[in-house]
């Protein structure tokens, strides 16, 4: 980096909006920054800029590199110097506010356009109503595969559906299960959502899948109203056995992601599935009861992005109960070199995409963002009323309890008396997590106890 800064102002606020600009060549970009009295200054290109500090000196070091590349590129980005993966978040701190103060200090503090602050407005007060933050989530991890799609960065062992490592790693945990259940009873727990994520959770087959998910209903949920997610993820992994043994062991939510409509796009991700088989899986789902969530992501078909409202249409007519709009991102784990980061249409199709599910009875309930995206785009969760993912919506918020099992799951609880959260994390390797279970196990039951005890 070729940033030079003074002992006041922190680096990574800088990179954070030269990224924004210049996603590929920010380590080459010169500046100099240092805070004076009540000001900013920023040396760049033989001229200087100064901004107040107002909210807070990261909060005027961000806006005087972002009004300054503004300038040269004539560019501007809809969430502004909100770079953060959580942006909702920020209505935290103006929750004493009135709509319009918050609406003038994202504006001309944060320098957001006016429809994404409708849209951050608009989905924190769906979230007030749906969420209870004295119960707590439950999220199992599957961390295996049947293929990595390129786009993916999450560390999946890649496997079939008849390795023994699966059958090893479920029974695994089932004790875990059994840990955290114990926790749940002896520290008077009130679980409101359990997910099943991953990975991809229906690779497993019908008898590892009926041993899981009913070790959860016996053991957690017995006679409870609990939302019970289990993210299918993708349409060659269903049967109607698996089908039959989800609904009866009381799983409510199905995840069927198909990413998108198109056989040649989804094969040049590695993600060999027929869109035949989508249709076909989400019609057998919509026999039963469960809420289907489906997802799509902007940016797939990089010759063609004003595709993509045909492909939301579909999911809309498929009648999904929630629509994920992710936005295409370069991952750094992930198999992709590169990605475009500009598309003259991709606000345009945005748009039309939102107000398309509007229109049709769906609505915002959760967001969030990632970096290196496709023209910064955020990835927002569209629901019918009623419909909303309650886990889904506590993965994004900052004060929220999450107990977490399988490698590679990340539990946090947050001390509401101390405004302090604590992790408790799983190592990634599975084969470490089969092995040194009995220690895991051990160390991870200490950690929940003690800090759902401060």
């Amino acid at each position: 980096m070729n940033i030079k800064t003074d002992e006041n102002i922190k680096e990574i606020h800088v990179r954070e909006i030269l990224q924004l600009f210049y996603p590929d060549k920010y380590k080459d970009i010169k500046m100099k920054l240092y805070s004076q009295g009540n000001f900013v200054y920023l040396e760049y290109k033989d001229k200087t800029y100064k901004e107040k500090i107002n909210i807070s000196l990261k909060n005027a070091t961000k806006k005087v590199v972002y009004k300054a590349l503004r300038n040269e590129t004539h560019k501007e980005f809809p969430y502004g110097i909100l770079t953060g993966v959580k942006p909702i978040n920020i209505l935290d701190l103006y929750k004493d506010k009135s709509k319009n103060e918050i609406r003038k200090i994202l504006k001309y503090d944060y320098l957001m356009n006016t429809d994404k602050i409708g849209l951050l407005m608009n989905t924190k007060e769906t979230q007030k109503e749906l969420i209870d933050d004295n119960k707590y989530s439950l999220y199992i991890h599957i961390p295996f595969c049947p293929a990595r799609c390129t786009y993916c960065s999450f560390p999946s062992k890649i496997c079939t559906g008849n390795d023994l490592i699966l059958n090893e790693y479920t029974n695994v945990l089932l004790k875990e299960v059994n840990m955290i259940s114990e926790i749940i009873d002896k520290n008077s727990i009130n679980i409101d959502s359990i997910y099943i994520g991953g990975g991809t959770p229906g690779i497993l087959n019908e008898e590892l899948t009926h041993k899981l998910t009913n070790s959860i209903l016996k053991n957690i949920i017995k006679d409870k109203n609990i939302e019970f997610t289990f993210e299918l993820g993708r349409a060659d992994m269903l049967t109607k056995e698996k089908l039959d043994i989800l609904n009866n062991d009381k799983v409510n939510r199905i995840c069927l992601n198909p990413q998108s409509m198109s056989k040649d796009v989804l094969d040049n991700f590695n993600r060999n599935i027929s869109p035949v088989e989508f249709y076909k899986a989400a019609d057998l789902i919509k026999q039963y009861n469960f809420i289907l969530n489906s997802d799509l992501i902007m940016g797939l078909d990089s010759d063609s992005i004003s595709d993509f409202i045909n492909e939301v249409k579909t999911l809309i007519d498929l009648k999904a109960d929630n629509i994920t709009i992710h936005t295409l991102s370069l991952k750094r784990s992930s198999d992709m070199d590169n990605i475009k980061y500009e598309d003259k249409d991709f606000y345009d199709v945005q748009n039309k995409c939102f107000s398309l599910l509007k229109s049709n009875g769906y609505y915002p309930y959760y967001l969030y963002k990632q970096k290196q995206s496709l023209c910064m785009g955020e990835n927002v969760g569209f629901s019918k009323r009623g419909k909303e993912c309650i886990y889904n919506i506590k993965t994004m918020k900052n004060k929220s309890t999450i107990l977490a099992l399988g490698a590679g799951g990340a539990g946090k609880v947050y001390d509401k008396k101390n405004d302090k959260t604590y992790r408790v994390d799983t190592t990634k390797d599975t084969n470490i997590y089969i092995k040194d279970f009995d220690k895991i196990i051990k160390r991870k039951a200490e950690e929940y106890n003690k800090y759902l005890n401060i």
